[in-house]
Parts: C-alpha cells; sequence; structure tokens
C-alpha cells in the first residue's frame, strides 16, 4: 500500500491578496515559511518518515518541500513532477478572485484555461501511473490548490472547486491495488 500526504504549498502574496496565480511562479511569503515549518513540525510529532519526496515544479510548492523535509530531517532528493503543476487559469491569471469568478471557472468561460475536465483527467492519469509505478512507500508530495481539489472532487461526495483548501493543508490518500482511497483531506496542521 502507498500511503500519500498530498500538501498543498505555503501562503503567497497572491493567495493573502486574493489574486489567481495558476502558473505564476510566485514565492512564498514570510506567513507561507512559516507555515511550511510549522506543517514538517506537526509531521515529526507524528513520527511520519517518508520514503519519496515529489512537488510540483513551481517555486512556492519546491521551497514548501524543502522546509518540510529540513523539519523533518529529510536527506533524499526531491523528485520534480510537471504534472503536478497548478490549473492553467488562461486570461484570469493574475486576477482578483471575485465572487463570480467559481461560476467562471466552472462554466468554462475563462479564455485559454484548462477546462475541469482537461485537469481531472490529468491529475488522475498522473495518479494512476504513480500508483502502478510504486508500491509499499509512504510519500510526501506538494502541489497546488486545483491540482488537489481535481483529485478530491472524484472521491469525496459534496466537495468541488469552491472548497477551500487552506495553506500547507494535508490530504492523506492511500493506493491500494491500484485504487486511490481518500482517508482525510484539508487537515490544517496549522
Amino acid at each position: 500500500m502507498i500511503e500519500i500526504y498530498l500538501i498543498r504549498h505555503g501562503q503567497t502574496d497572491a493567495n493573502k491578496n486574493a489574486l489567481v496565480q495558476g502558473r505564476k511562479d510566485n514565492p512564498l511569503n514570510q506567513t507561507g515559511i512559516d507555515q511550511a515549518k510549522q506543517t514538517g513540525l506537526f509531521l515529526k510529532k507524528q513520527n511520519i518518515n517518508f520514503d519519496i519526496c515529489i512537488t510540483s515544479p513551481l517555486q512556492r510548492a519546491i521551497l514548501t518541500t524543502e522546509i518540510i523535509k529540513n523539519e523533518l530531517n529529510l536527506k533524499m532528493p526531491t523528485m520534480i513532477e510537471p504534472k503536478l503543476i497548478e490549473r492553467d487559469f488562461g486570461d484570469y491569471d493574475g486576477k482578483k478572485i471575485t465572487d463570480n469568478y467559481y461560476d467562471m471557472v466552472r462554466s468554462g468561460s475563462i479564455s485559454n484555461m484548462e477546462t475541469d475536465n482537461e485537469i481531472e483527467t490529468r491529475i488522475k492519469n498522473y495518479f494512476e501511473y504513480f500508483c502502478k509505478e510504486y508500491t509499499n512507500k509512504k510519500v510526501l508530495m506538494v502541489a497546488h490548490s486545483h491540482v488537489i481539489k481535481a483529485l478530491l472532487v472524484n472521491h469525496i461526495n459534496d466537495f468541488n472547486y469552491k472548497t477551500i483548501l487552506n495553506n500547507c493543508s494535508i490530504n492523506k490518500l492511500t493506493c491500494s491495488n491500484s485504487k486511490l482511497k481518500v482517508i482525510d483531506y484539508n487537515i490544517n496542521p496549522l
């Protein structure tokens, strides 16, 4: 069985200011750095030791991973996985999240945006591959809000893209016999 701790990256200034950042390569702010440290300490208190570390290629996810690894004293390399990159929000990237933003995302009315179906297919295919490729591993994986949501919407009733996932929230998954299961989600370690 594979255990996956899928964590959203720490806060950026774009998160703080309610801006869509998508694939913009924004850094963590000081709050995000502190959140990542606290997440690492939370995992350390639970005596969780990881076999593999995987992250999105965006710096906010990479730094979150490295800070958590530092708190856990993990010395293994971090695998960069392009398929875990945040959703492409097209023409909405960098704009303020408004009341009608989620309706625009759901309706696919944002020009050049990766649709729900496209991101869900990308993430589903990645996890199917991942679950076949690895066995008996405990995995630290850091990604983004919509990457995680694209996975959870198909595994949790009443979960949707409007559901808030806190920065550095932990989503615990298992994979056994190529079946992915959500054990818990949006765990706030802060």
